[in-house]
């Protein structure tokens, strides 16, 4: 029975999703993608809210997540409660920008977008549309983030036993600068002369031997165009232009440069599949400032898990000495953010698995009114190594205006000093 329900639910997502695929893209189909449960929320068969999954009671989630994912609560490596699904918008302008220009996007000979302005380029996706993974990944890369987000957090590495070998403490904002949908103040596209899509800043505070590197990435609106980085070492006291590798490790953790919010690198190098949709439980919606940690290694999310229809996307590197053979991403449908994603070694061998966590915005001090996803945390589970990398938020702040000079080079070397 329980099967049957998962079948019958994933067989009238992919219709509906079909249907309005090949239905003109009028607004209601647009808000519809939107809203996705808007005429009721997901449920299933043993799976009410308050059910504890764990490895004496997964039976009733066994058809409702990635077996990779089960095996590990079978495992007995984590538990958590079902809680009921959250209605998690994201912004009216964003939605309205995807109206009012959606129907004019196309990919072009080179994979680039074309005729894109706001919104979300692509809302409705054809699964026999060969390039409807592809579509998905630029979906990805044009969510709705807001137009900055300053984030304060405390990156952990943490072996089996629970001990943190490495605790880094930074700073880290993302600011926006082009392809924002309009506002009531001064128009947010302010790097379009320029072509940067945004600007990310890293500041580590703590431990001392790190303390005050800065990094800098420009990312071009364009995925042809290679990424701007830079680095203050306080120890030379100067900022440099620097190479950096996306498939290398970063910080000397179980992530990669790409894996940062489940895929930072270029769309471009990648072969995308659009695998399907399906409903699937999830750590999404956080009733809390701050994502738990839990199970083995203190690695895991234990806040509640609740049911979500999910697009799940399939990315398969070009390049042969990529340590991925794949990387699978589990990407909410309504906020258009991976909440899991799974990565493959070269042989094919399940080899981590990345949380991106998500918080109610309701439950997040001083962002009660946003309709962006609000980021709480990040953990990358290392099977074959056996450690973690977990990221705790400690505060977010969303859409607040930077001063002008804020990633100025001279900026960044007086902060630095």
């Amino acid at each position: 029975m329980q099967k049957l329900l998962w079948v019958l639910s994933v067989s009238v997502c992919s219709l509906l999703w079909a249907s309005f695929a090949g239905a003109e893209m009028s607004a209601t189909a647009i808000q519809a993608m939107f809203h996705p449960y808007a005429n009721g929320k997901p449920s299933a068969e043993g799976l009410a809210p308050g059910t504890r999954v764990g490895p004496d009671s997964w039976q009733a989630a066994q058809d409702y997540l990635p077996v990779e994912i089960l095996d590990r609560i079978k495992a007995g490596e984590l538990a958590f409660e079902v809680r009921e699904t959250t209605d998690l918008p994201v912004s009216d302008a964003y939605i309205t920008a995807t109206q009012n220009h959606a129907e004019h996007v196309q990919l072009g000979a080179d994979g680039e977008l074309g005729g894109y302005v706001a919104g979300m380029p692509f809302p409705i996706l054809d699964p026999a549309d060969a390039q409807a993974g592809l579509k998905a990944a630029w979906n990805y890369r044009h969510r709705d983030f807001g137009t900055i987000m300053q984030i304060w957090n405390t990156f952990r590495l943490i072996e089996e036993s629970g001990t943190v070998n490495r605790e880094i403490e930074n700073y880290y904002v993302v600011a926006y600068g082009m392809h924002r949908p309009p506002t009531d103040g001064p128009d947010p596209n302010i790097w379009q002369e320029e072509g940067l899509l945004y600007k990310e800043y890293y500041h580590i505070t703590a431990p001392f031997d790190l303390k005050n590197t800065i990094s800098l990435k420009h990312r071009h609106v364009r995925d042809q165009a290679k990424d701007d980085d830079w680095v203050y070492s306080p120890a030379g006291r100067k900022i440099r232009k620097i190479i950096v590798k996306h498939e290398d490790v970063a910080l000397d953790s179980g992530l990669l440069n790409d894996d940062y919010f489940g895929f930072s690198g270029y769309i471009r190098s990648y072969t995308w599949k659009l695998v399907g949709i399906q409903t699937l439980l999830a750590p999404v919606g956080v009733q809390a400032a701050k994502t738990t940690f839990g199970g083995r290694g203190g690695w895991y999310p234990v806040d509640p898990w609740e049911l979500r229809e999910m697009v799940v996307l399939e990315g398969v590197p070009k390049a042969d000495d990529h340590p991925y053979g794949k990387r699978v991403l589990y990407i909410d449908r309504q906020m258009f953010v991976p909440v899991y994603a799974l990565m493959y070694d070269r042989t094919g061998a399940h080899a981590k698995t990345l949380f991106e966590l998500y918080g109610n915005p309701k439950f997040n001090p001083g962002n009660e009114q946003v309709r962006v996803p609000v980021w709480t945390g990040e953990t990358m589970i290392d099977y074959q190594n056996a450690f973690g990398s977990v990221t705790e938020v400690t505060k977010i702040i969303c859409n607040e205006p930077m001063p002008a000079d804020f990633f100025n080079l001279n900026k960044i070397v007086a902060r630095g000093r």
